[in-house]
């Protein structure tokens, strides 16, 4: 059975962990701006992910449409950014974003948070000005949780909290019969 890995990432760091989840899956691994319909065609599962960038998912707007057409037996997703993926509100936010593109039959697969990083030297002007927003936002927040606190330290420098070893879920959920799982 088929499968494929279709990522949206600005940055590299939803790169890195689709080109891991592919490798270990033995399937091809292709960027959303290059997805076609013909990549989809025979796919029996799905797997994307997307950087979160300002409450959308990068990829997710052209990858979803072709998709749900080609309707594989199995979707799995995967957000990757700066947040904590163990926090609940992570994860809720996470499906809203992915459910708002996917068809009501659809609704359901399996979604993952993953955790990425940032380097502020590379951040284009959209995103910088995104940041700075945020973090003036939170200079004036009364009671600051430990991500926002993490965020005021870091910001304009550069971290990477890439774990490859956090993908295992998404590989697990990606298994087809044949065994691929990790």
């Amino acid at each position: 059975m088929k499968k494929i890995v279709i990522y949206g990432s600005h940055y590299g760091a939803t790169k890195a962990y689709a080109e891991y989840i592919a490798g270990r899956l033995s399937c091809p691994c292709i960027p959303a701006d290059k997805l076609k319909a013909e990549h989809l065609k025979g796919c029996a599962a799905v797997i994307f992910g997307g950087g979160v960038y300002a409450g959308s998912i990068a990829g997710w707007k052209k990858a979803a449409p072709l998709i749900a057409k080609a309707a594989p037996e199995k979707i799995v997703l995967f957000v990757c950014g700066l947040a904590d993926p163990a926090k609940e509100k992570t994860q809720r936010e996470a499906r809203m974003l992915f459910e708002k593109r996917l068809p009501e039959q659809m609704r359901g697969a399996p979604v993952f948070c993953l955790r990425g990083g940032i380097d502020y030297a590379k951040l284009n002007f959209k995103h910088r000005t995104m940041m700075a927003m945020l973090i003036k936002f939170l200079k004036h927040k009364k009671e600051l949780s430990e991500e926002d606190r993490q965020l005021l330290a870091t910001y304009g420098g550069k971290v990477d909290f890439i774990d490859l070893a956090t993908a295992a879920p998404v590989i697990n959920a990606a298994a087809l019969p044949e065994g691929d799982a990790v």
